[in-house]
């Protein structure tokens, strides 16, 4: 058996790092990572508007509809085993409904304009009954967990949620600004959605979303 030489060892290592970093790239490409990523978010270019009002101003996303579940999707955000986080503001919310709430999406498909009308994950803030939400969509609804909301939310606040998929596990955490509490949620789904693009969704208010990362998990 013949021995690697030093210079031998050295080439594979080099090589295998070499395959890694490209993994990498590969990787961070398909969720719409890389020089500009901090600043990826910030407009609405690259988003997909599925129904909603949809405006920027000062690195903000806003929808001012009073739609049943308008959405923005990142087109160039298709992945596996990634998260979404976002701060979130309420900016109106509509008396006569008494349970609207704003989040974000993760591995959703074929998103149409309807209530619920994609299949993927739901996280969302609904101040009504201070309460941190998240389902799966299929062209209906299937809450999967509810949880009271350690720290309360209000209009014109911003509260920071990340949803994140890795497997079949989902976590959520909601997380106040000052140092607060957060609340989290940790879900293991027996009936996962495996693949998919990430978004913003709202439900019968008006919200701002500002800061939105998307990123491997």
């Amino acid at each position: 058996m013949q021995i690697p030489s030093k210079i031998a060892i050295t080439a594979i290592i080099a090589a295998t790092l070499g395959l890694a970093l490209v993994a990498g790239v590969v990787v961070s490409s398909r969720l719409g990572l890389g020089s500009g990523q901090n600043n990826r978010y910030k407009t609405l270019r690259g988003w997909q508007r599925i129904s909603g009002n949809w405006a920027e101003h000062a690195d903000v996303l806003s929808n001012s509809n009073y739609g049943r579940g308008d959405m923005l999707i990142a087109q160039h955000s298709q992945g596996t085993n990634y998260r979404i986080s976002a701060d979130i503001r309420f900016d109106l919310l509509f008396s006569e409904t008494h349970y609207g709430d704003a989040g974000l999406v993760i591995r959703a498909t074929d998103p149409e304009q309807g209530v619920d009308s994609y299949r993927g994950y739901y996280a969302g803030l609904r101040p009504d009954d201070q309460t941190l939400i998240l389902g799966r969509a299929s062209y209906d609804w299937h809450s999967l967990q509810i949880l009271k909301l350690a720290t309360p939310i209000s209009t014109n606040s911003w509260y920071h949620l990340e949803l994140a998929a890795q497997g079949c596990k989902l976590t959520v955490t909601a997380t106040p600004g000052g140092n607060l509490p957060p609340t989290r949620i940790d879900y293991q789904d027996n009936k996962c959605l495996t693949e998919g693009v990430a978004g913003l969704r709202s439900f019968y208010a008006q919200a701002s979303w500002r800061n939105v990362k998307i990123a491997p998990y």
